[in-house]
């Protein structure tokens, strides 16, 4: 079906308050956006230990949502309130994300909300968070080493740190209000070690201070995320039987452990599945944030004149390389969106069907591509895609990328911080490009991963402005580097089977390090083959995004969009292309052109283009949006633009005018 706008078409906004305003009560979505709209986090001198505003904020917002447990079942509003807290404030969304996504999400995903008898957590009373990264082995989580003792005298468990190295890492610090915490513990019993469960503890009690066999640091400063980020570290803290988040294990009378999981691998999947949620809807926020900096960076750009020799006075526009940089950042925001829906979609499905049996994917890096893998490349490429494109934006915004009042150096910090955050993109991917290997190499030669469209790389579209034509040739790229990988570890594999070593290389697979030999020298092949993986799910996302009505907003000239988002990738991959002869060197030398004449295409349709994906003009609007930025500039600061320049004593408008300078 064709998308396309006819010249003087409107197009259909997708702003973040809009959408709330379909998915909750008018009067609470106005309340929910006013709350959000007048509050920015504030930076003062005030100590992070005593800064508690994002929490004091989460509670008064969620006095305009439905019980926590609600939110989280309903996957659109999840998505549509985590864009909004972190288009209005970064640090807001963390704070819900760990409240509502990770904390309240775990209960209702594990059978534990009678864990929350008094609805402290439903309403944000209490402070929520997620204790799962330890500060000493931080990465993988695969080795979680926090012990949850069970007592069978008392039928309760004990939590125990067992060291400095196991102690946990989160946004805990800030003392003076009721906290709980869902902790990944490893439960023992006896002499048996029972797997990574989660249990609710409590953080603090009602006065604030840390509960009774709990400590918790002073704060450690985050400066990508300004929250009171702390250590936790437990000393037998007592945690009642219906505490525990046992997802339908239990313990017997004799203190025997019954759990219907298969494996500690497949009990950790499912304690962690929790992160499903949060990679379902980050790709939503991500989105929001690279429609919002595109948006702005296009405004500001259209008003701007060039003072080169070359053309003094003309618009930078019309410079090839920021339209390339600008244009090309609206299309990268328009591919996002899509691949935040398909996320939301595979999200939707996955909770439809009846959970496995166990993880899909082997464990070998971290659990993440395990608990699902097309979820986990979602997440890895929506934050670092969004990464890339702000730090591109606030360089060619100039000096005025720097501010902080212009928002995208918060964003670009936030996408970074989920680099590592929610699960480490670089470990992901590593199992990703793995895992489609080894399936590679099986002798029914399954299909090469996620991905829907096939890959030949003898009918690529000839029109590089197609916009099928990088779903093509990027599903032909992962193939061949996924043939090339599963060759070269087969080939390796039966190098050392064949080495004079011999012996030694069965000890090594008797032993837990038996693939390391084997998979060190491929590593960084298979984290290239995990990217590729990512972008072809995203390709694919774009391509059916252009080509299909729905959800309530359409994008002028979509198709465009994709194709121009799918040049910028293909020249960000030039190597691997003409290495494995999927793109010809006179091919690669005419992406850019490719890309000029997409420019010209959109030219006339850009400013629809960009009413229709900036998600937050009325919720987080800069001074980079407006016609005369540097009088917006001033006026949002409290100087006047019409003050002189070198006034140090005020201006005549009034006392609150601050145009003084020590310069």
């Amino acid at each position: 079906m064709n998308t396309e706008r006819r010249p003087g078409e409107e197009a259909d906004a997708i702003d973040v308050l809009t959408r709330l305003s379909a998915l909750l009560p008018p009067r609470r979505a106005a309340e929910f956006g006013q709350l959000l709209a007048d509050h920015r986090a504030e930076h003062g001198a005030a100590a992070l230990r005593t800064d508690v505003s994002a929490h004091r904020r989460l509670a008064r917002l969620a006095a305009s949502l439905p019980p926590a447990a609600e939110v989280v079942a309903d996957a659109d509003l999840l998505a549509a309130l985590s864009e909004a807290t972190a288009l209005a404030d970064p640090s807001l969304y963390q704070t819900f994300l760990s409240h509502y996504t990770l904390c309240v999400g775990s209960l209702v995903l594990l059978g534990g909300k009678a864990a929350d008898p008094d609805g402290a957590l439903a309403h944000a009373r209490t402070k929520g968070s997620f204790l799962v990264t330890e500060i000493g082995d931080a990465g993988s989580h695969l080795g979680i080493r926090t012990e949850a003792r069970f007592d069978p005298a008392r039928r309760a468990f004990t939590l125990h740190t067992p060291d400095h190295r196991a102690a946990k890492f989160s946004s805990v610090a800030a003392l003076g209000l009721p906290q709980q915490a869902v902790v990944c513990a490893r439960l023992l019993t006896g002499a048996r070690d029972g797997g990574v469960f989660s249990f609710l503890v409590d953080i603090t009690g009602a006065d604030g201070r840390p509960a009774p066999g709990v400590s918790v640091s002073g704060p450690l400063p985050v400066g990508a995320l300004p929250l009171p980020y702390g250590l936790v570290r437990f000393h037998g803290a007592r945690i009642p039987y219906d505490r525990w988040l046992a997802d339908g294990a239990g313990i017997d009378a004799t203190g025997v452990l019954h759990d219907p999981q298969p494996s500690a691998d497949a009990r950790l999947q499912r304690t962690l599945s929790c992160g499903q949620g949060l990679w379902a809807t980050l790709p939503s926020a991500m989105a929001g944030l690279a429609g919002r900096s595109a948006a702005m960076a296009w405004r500001f750009s259209a008003g701007r004149r060039s003072h080169g020799r070359l053309a003094p006075g003309s618009p930078v526009l019309e410079y090839r390389t920021q339209q390339h940089a600008v244009v090309g950042a609206l299309a990268a925001a328009f591919s996002l969106r899509c691949t935040a829906r398909a996320a939301l979609s595979t999200w939707a499905g996955l909770r439809a069907a009846k959970p496995s049996d166990g993880p899909g994917t082997a464990m070998t890096f971290s659990p993440w591509a395990a608990v699902d893998r097309s979820l986990a490349l979602y997440k890895a490429h929506s934050t670092r895609a969004v990464a890339d494109l702000v730090d591109s934006l606030q360089h060619r915004c100039g000096v005025s990328g720097l501010f902080d009042h212009n928002r995208l150096p918060g964003y670009l910090g936030f996408a970074r911080a989920f680099d590592n955050a929610g699960g480490d993109n670089t470990l992901i991917l590593l199992d990703a490009g793995r895992a489609l290997a080894e399936e590679r190499a099986r002798p029914d030669r399954r299909s090469a991963g996620p991905g829907r469209f096939p890959a030949d790389p003898l009918r690529l579209p000839a029109d590089p402005t197609d916009a099928a034509w990088w779903p093509a040739v990027v599903a032909a790229l992962q193939d061949r580097l996924a043939d090339d990988l599963a060759a070269a570890a087969s080939a390796r594999t039966e190098a050392l089977r064949r080495s004079p070593h011999r012996s030694l290389y069965r000890s090594l697979h008797r032993s837990l390090h038996r693939d390391l030999d084997l998979w060190n020298p491929l590593l960084e092949d298979a984290l290239e083959l995990g990217d590729v993986q990512a972008r072809r799910l995203a390709a694919e996302a774009a391509v059916e995004g252009s080509t299909a009505h729905g959800h309530g907003w359409s994008v002028p000239r979509a198709a465009d969009l994709a194709a121009l988002d799918g040049l910028r990738q293909a020249r960000c991959l030039a190597g691997p292309l003409l290495a494995t002869g999927v793109l010809t060197p006179s091919a690669v030398r005419a992406l850019p052109a490719a890309m000029d004449a997409l420019c010209d295409r959109l030219r006339q349709a850009l400013p629809d283009i960009v009413a229709a994906l900036d998600p937050g003009a009325g919720l987080a609007r800069t001074a980079l949006d407006e016609p005369d930025y540097a009088a917006a500039l001033l006026a949002a600061h409290g100087a006047s633009a019409g003050a002189p320049a070198n006034s140090s004593t005020g201006s005549s408008t009034g006392s609150s005018d601050r145009t003084g300078s020590t310069s």
